[in-house]
């Protein structure tokens, strides 16, 4: 067995036969991080704090926590609030940023949709546990901030929690989505699953993580994909593999972004203002309004072995 599939063979073996050490070191790259978190001496409340080195957008409705999960690990949560908001975005972000790199992101989606942001640290990422990051501890990490979500934010969560996961956060996400009911779900640049990101080839099928494509067929709500159709680090027929699989009465108009890659979607004045766009289109949707039928083009061709039941929907032109 040589390419792909061979390397990592000989680092799974080197890693003691562990697909958890393989993938975390395949996939979680976190940071130095940018931002501190510290206690108010006169509200004995904790204080977030972004690197002024970023330049943060100012932002004071903020409420910070640290939360154990089912693996006894400590994660770092911020939770941006919006007055009035109907919904809560629980965001899962990419592999190599954190809560203070992603600040701007997160105000901006607070003071455009008007919602609410929910946003933390994987383990080992930030102020979260220092530890090596793994697949299960992924888990283990959004499901902690759901269940403080709706302890605190959402008590109904079918009606008030979107999910929004960008890059290995769509693992997690399509995790959380698959096992409990929320109101959306939004994938920003997903992957089938990680293992494909790598290789078409399904010999290493037993060492792969987040599959994707299984559980988002199980999602019992409406979803949206956005996905660069030039993306170079995961394909956009990743993208399309999991709109196709989407429950069709669940697919939500999807955004294949012309000219764009893994990272830069949202990037430029009038990027921002069509992502903004998209999104309050979708909040849209979820109040039981008709979903707009998606204009057709061809999609690029879907990896084998991608599981998808449905068949091929073709992508949106724009």
């Amino acid at each position: 067995m040589g390419g792909v599939p061979g390397t990592l063979l000989c680092f799974w073996c080197k890693g003691g036969c562990s697909t958890a050490k393989v993938a975390g070191a395949l996939t979680f790259f976190p940071p130095e991080p940018n931002y501190s978190v510290s206690r108010d001496e006169s509200t004995k409340k904790l204080k977030f704090v972004v690197n002024p080195d970023l330049e943060p957008i100012p932002f004071e409705r903020t409420e910070v926590v640290i939360l154990t999960t089912k693996k006894k690990r400590s994660i770092c949560a911020v939770l941006y609030t919006a007055p009035g908001a109907k919904y809560t975005i629980l965001y899962s972000h990419g592999n190599a940023t954190d809560l203070g790199a992603m600040h701007d992101r997160y105000v901006g989606l607070v003071d455009n949709l008007r919602t609410n942001v929910l946003a933390y640290d994987y383990t080992g990422y930030g102020q979260s546990s220092q530890v090596v990051c793994t697949e299960a501890d992924t888990y283990a990490d959004i499901e902690a901030v759901y269940e403080w979500a709706i302890k605190n934010v959402c008590p109904s969560p079918a009606e008030q929690i979107i999910l929004y996961g960008q890059s290995v956060g769509s693992g997690p996400t399509c995790f959380l989505g698959s096992k409990y009911e929320v109101a959306g779900v939004i994938l920003h640049s997903p992957f089938l699953s990680g293992m494909r990101v790598l290789t078409e080839s399904r010999a290493l099928a037993c060492l792969d993580i987040f599959p994707n494509i299984n559980r988002i067929q199980k999602l019992k709500c409406p979803a949206m994909i956005i996905h660069g159709k030039e993306d170079q680090e995961v394909d956009w027929s990743h993208g399309v593999g999991l709109y196709n699989a989407i429950p069709d009465h669940f697919k939500r108009d999807p955004w294949w972004v012309p000219g764009r890659g893994h990272n830069n979607i949202v990037q430029g004045t009038a990027a921002v203002a069509e992502y903004y766009r998209r999104l309050n289109n979708f909040l849209g949707s979820l109040k039981g309004d008709t979903p707009p039928v998606p204009t057709v083009t061809t999609p690029p061709p879907v990896f084998a072995g991608t599981e998808a039941s449905n068949p091929p929907v073709e992508a949106t032109k724009s």
